[in-house]
């Protein structure tokens, strides 16, 4: 095949993006070096930052205001699209001028959006933020710093929490399986190894990284194709994560580096939503798993939400009626609507 020209990075593997990563400084006019085995990576910049909106207006003069000034100094960019068409565009062009808007495209769905933003990108990392999230400090600058410290980590985070300072334990989880899934369902989730434990102090090595809050090399984004656009909305990070990992690269998380993420403000008992993350875990499963490890993994998530909905019509209907009430209505809804999620999401899958 021959020794790519000067200044292209030599890129055989995925698993050499995160041992050694390089960027090109110049390409040999009409040569394809990608399409020959190498990714030849332009990054003019060291991050792209992308956020993609769907009817939180609200949250993004903090999100994106907080982005700007968490960059730390960084040569970097700030790409935006809105999903919902509710005047976040316009809002955003207005309040920073500086952020580059694409154009409505309908509702892509998160892993779509994104996918839209990173092929504008570009920079050396891909930064994916959620718009209810907070930066307050300089998260953005610290977390690219962690990551050149950790050349073999494909993708890093660190930990998010509510504004109340509670952790928020959906920003590292166990990679989601089958085993784990009945753990879950018969009250062992405990047992699950591989999420960022909350007494941690130092950086380590996890399985799952949230999709608020995580850096991803671009080469690598480049080379697995971003997000699997199979999954409409939920689980597609953990697919990401899976598919990192099976790339021979590291996910690496530091505590330290701290996100507010103001998840509460998107209504987490909304039984539509629960109904969507089960379909996104469905989707996992069968893309994943064999047919019949599927369907245990299906069987033991309906199994889970009967189980919170007979807790939460007895024992937690005497303790907090108020919390009973919201638990029993979302898990009711999953049980009695478990045809819309057991096969997971279609494909070409859009809400308008």
């Amino acid at each position: 095949m021959g020794a790519p020209p000067a200044g292209v990075a030599w890129c055989t593997t995925v698993h050499d993006t995160c041992q050694s990563p390089g960027w090109v400084t110049g390409l040999v006019a009409g040569q394809d070096w990608q399409s020959r085995g190498w990714i030849a990576d332009i990054a003019d910049m060291r991050v792209s930052v992308l956020i993609v909106g769907y009817r939180n207006r609200g949250h993004l003069e903090a999100c994106i205001g907080g982005a700007l000034a968490s960059l730390g100094g960084l040569d970097a960019e700030v790409l935006f699209i809105d999903c919902s068409n509710d005047g976040s565009s316009e809002f955003v062009r207005e309040r920073f001028p500086s952020v580059r808007v694409l154009p409505h495209a309908g509702n892509l769905g998160f892993g779509r959006g994104n996918n839209h933003l990173a092929r504008e990108a570009r920079g050396e990392y891909i930064l994916l933020l959620n718009p209810d999230t907070i930066p307050r400090s300089d998260e953005i600058a610290r977390l690219v710093a962690f990551a050149d410290a950790h050349p073999r980590a494909g993708a890093c985070g660190g930990r998010c929490v509510f504004p109340s300072g509670a952790p928020d334990l959906g920003s590292h989880q166990p990679m989601l399986d089958v085993p784990g899934m009945v753990l879950a369902a018969v009250g062992l989730a405990s047992l699950r190894s591989g999420a960022l434990p909350l007494a941690a102090g130092a950086p380590q090595r996890v399985e799952v990284i949230s999709g608020a809050f995580m850096l991803v090399r671009r080469a690598l984004w480049e080379r697995l194709g971003g997000f699997d656009e199979l999954f409409f909305m939920y689980t597609e990070e953990v697919d990401l994560c899976r598919r990192i990992a099976d790339a021979g690269c590291e996910l690496w998380a530091d505590p330290s580096i701290v996100m507010i993420h103001d998840a509460g403000s998107g209504d987490p008992d909304n039984p539509r939503k629960r109904l969507q993350l089960l379909r996104g875990n469905a989707t996992f499963f069968r893309k994943h798993s064999g047919p019949l490890a599927a369907t245990i993994g299906c069987t033991a998530m309906l199994v889970n939400e009967a189980a919170r909905l007979l807790y939460a019509r007895t024992l937690l209907r005497l303790l907090k009626p108020a919390r009973a009430r919201t638990l029993g209505d979302r898990c009711a809804h999953a049980v009695r609507n478990r045809a819309e999620w057991w096969m997971g999401w279609p494909p070409g899958m859009r809400f308008e």
